[in-house]
This record gives C-alpha cells, sequence and structure tokens, in this order.
C-alpha cells in the first residue's frame, strides 16, 4: 500500500518554521529584483507532495481541499443516497489504511480489504487478539445498493458493521484510537475539518464510495459490434450455466442467500441470523472479481477459475455437504469453447 500523508506529517513547528522561511525568501526576491522573470521560491511540502503553506487558527498544518466524490462509473445504476461529504472520504481513506486503528498498531482496515485486490481478503486471517477468524474479508465494493452487511447479513448498516469490526477485527475501542491519533496534526486537521472526531462517519463515507464498474463488458455492451466471445460467454451466463440466477446483472449479485454445503469450514452462515437458513451466504458480486485472490466465504478456490468450475460441477468438492446444497446449484457440461468463453465474459466484468 501507499503510504499516505499523515505518515510522513512534519511537525506543526517544523511546519511553521519552514512556511516562514518561505516568506522571508519571496520578500528578500521581490526586494532584489522587478524582474516578472525571477523564479519563486519553491513552497515547502510533506513527503507525499501535500503542500503546508500555513497554518491554521488551532495551530494544524493547512489541508489541500478535498478531491470531489468519485463518480459513479459506467454500468452500474443509479446510487442511492449515501452520506458521504469530500472531506469525510478524504479523512476515511487515510484511516483506512492506518494501523493506529488496532490496538496492535500493526493491522489496519487495508490489511485484510486490500484496495489491490478489489478490497478483498485472499483467506481467512487472525484478527488484532490473534483469534482466527471464520471467514475471509468480502469485497468491499458497490456497498452502497446493499442493505444489509457482511456474509450472513448481520448488520442492518454499514455504520454497525464497522463499528462492530473496530472492536472485533481490529481489537480497539474507539477513545483509545482517538488518543492514538492526537498526537498527529494531518489527522487533527482533518477532524477540525469535517467537525469532531469523525471516525466510523469517514470510513463509511470512504467504503460506500469504492465503485467497481466501467469494465469492458459495460463498454462493449453498448456497442454494435462486440467480441464474438464475450457475447457467447454473456449467453452462456445468462442460460445455460445458470449463473444469472444469483449472480444478476448490472451489480452481478441477488443480495439473497444461497446454501453452499459449508464449503471447507463448517459454518452456519445466515442461520446465524435466521432460523432455517444455515450454510446460507450471501452473494458476492463479480465484478471486480479479476481482482480477488481468494472466493467463497472460507477462500477455498483460491482462483477465478477454480470458483466457476466448483460451481460447474454442481457444488462438488472443497469439503461441500452435497445434502444441503442450494438445488438452483446444478451441474453443468460446457465444451472446452464454451468454458473458455464463460470464463473471458466473467473476467471482463472487472475494470482494466
Amino acid at each position: 500500500m501507499k503510504r499516505l500523508a499523515h505518515r510522513t506529517a512534519l511537525p506543526v513547528r517544523r511546519a511553521a518554521a519552514l512556511g516562514s522561511l518561505a516568506v522571508l525568501v519571496g520578500v528578500l526576491a521581490a526586494c532584489g529584483s522587478k524582474s516578472s522573470d525571477q523564479p519563486k521560491p519553491p513552497e515547502p511540502t510533506l513527503k507525499d507532495g501535500a503542500p503546508v503553506v500555513a497554518l491554521g487558527d488551532a495551530g494544524l498544518p493547512t489541508l489541500p481541499p478535498a478531491p470531489p466524490l468519485p463518480e459513479v462509473p459506467a454500468g452500474l445504476p443509479p446510487v442511492p443516497k449515501i452520506a458521504a461529504t469530500p472531506e469525510l472520504v478524504a479523512l476515511g481513506e487515510l484511516l483506512f489504511s492506518d494501523p493506529r486503528l488496532s490496538s496492535t498498531g500493526t493491522l489496519s482496515c487495508a490489511s485484510c480489504h486490500d484496495p489491490a485486490h478489489g478490497f478483498a481478503g485472499a483467506d481467512r486471517v487472525n484478527t488484532a487478539a490473534e483469534k482466527r477468524n471464520a471467514r475471509r474479508a468480502p469485497t468491499l465494493v458497490n456497498l452502497a445498493w446493499q442493505t444489509a452487511y457482511g456474509w450472513d447479513g448481520r448488520a442492518d448498516s454499514i455504520e454497525d458493521l464497522l463499528a462492530t469490526h473496530l472492536g472485533g477485527q481490529l481489537d480497539a475501542k474507539l477513545p483509545d484510537v482517538i488518543a492514538r491519533l492526537a498526537e498527529d496534526p494531518v489527522i487533527q486537521a482533518h477532524f477540525a475539518r469535517v467537525g469532531g472526531e469523525q471516525i466510523v462517519p469517514a470510513l463509511v463515507a470512504y467504503t460506500l464510495t469504492r465503485y467497481e464498474g466501467a469494465a469492458p463488458w459495460d463498454r462493449y455492451e453498448r456497442e454494435h459490434d462486440k467480441p464474438p466471445e464475450l457475447v457467447v460467454g454473456y449467453g452462456l451466463f445468462m442460460t445455460k450455466a445458470q449463473c444469472s440466477v444469483c449472480h444478476t446483472p448490472p451489480l452481478y449479485t441477488d443480495g439473497a442467500y444461497h446454501a453452499l454445503g459449508l464449503i471447507s469450514v463448517p459454518d452456519q452462515g445466515r442461520g446465524m441470523v435466521e432460523a432455517g437458513k444455515d450454510g446460507q451466504f450471501k452473494t458476492p458480486s463479480l465484478r471486480g472479481a479479476a481482482k480477488r485472490q481468494g472466493f467463497f466465504h472460507d477462500g477455498s478456490a483460491e482462483t477465478l477459475d477454480a470458483a466457476i468450475d466448483w460451481h460447474l460441477q454442481g457444488g462438488r468438492g472443497a469439503g461441500a455437504d452435497p445434502s444441503i446444497i442450494d438445488p438452483a446449484l446444478r451441474p453443468v457440461t460446457l465444451t472446452a469453447a464454451e468454458r473458455t468463453a464463460l470464463g473471458a465474459f466473467v473476467a471482463a466484468l472487472t475494470a482494466k
């Protein structure tokens, strides 16, 4: 992960000194020459290039303007109203990769929900308290369209999910996190800009604006001349291969829960929330799937091809119990050419 600005922020005293020095150099240069060609002295900067040109009334560094909110990419439906401002998203981006949110100072949200791999995890990992997770970290893309969160949908809001993860995954208490961030002038400047120590709201704003769209298929779908292999793959996806039964366009998930035979690790899944739903897990979106390094709730499929083949075999293997697999998951026989076309279509749901 790229190291973010708060890791390398200059102390306030040094930033102030550099700012004063820049002003002094500018005054001397102006006195020495009236020429418009006289070069201006460079402004002091943080190591990542973010300018520190002044101090605010509270002695905090001046922040650059927050980038605008991300646009919803092509292929996605209109986004529902979400609680996000540019300033909250900018703070959330910093906090998402900050290990100071964990009790050990070694684990961040990005440690498990890796932005380089679709904001998802590859396998089950340990929490900050060294407890083994029963499930791998699911992708966080396109959460704005969901109404329940987590593999079993136990959280009715993203706020509830993130708040419980702060304590469960990161083994942290909010007052302790705030205390650890108190010495960071850049984080404090962000807090001042959003009106307080808005840690959970900032993380909510950041995660709800992680969109996955504008994939090759979104472009081809609007064109008259589509790649023949993708046309075949799309046809198989929607009919013979039965993928669209659960992975429904345009989000390529039905948002529902389906039994996968518990895969390799026995897990009640949705049954922990709703009686009679043992072994059911939320259908993950196939948007961005080609970026991920693990599949299914327990990471028992290491590649996208392995996950596709498991489904085509009717959910056989990987420790699954056939007696409790969703009856909609039936074996499908494809020719080699059809299998290649189907895989190419699923891969075309990931932006390059």
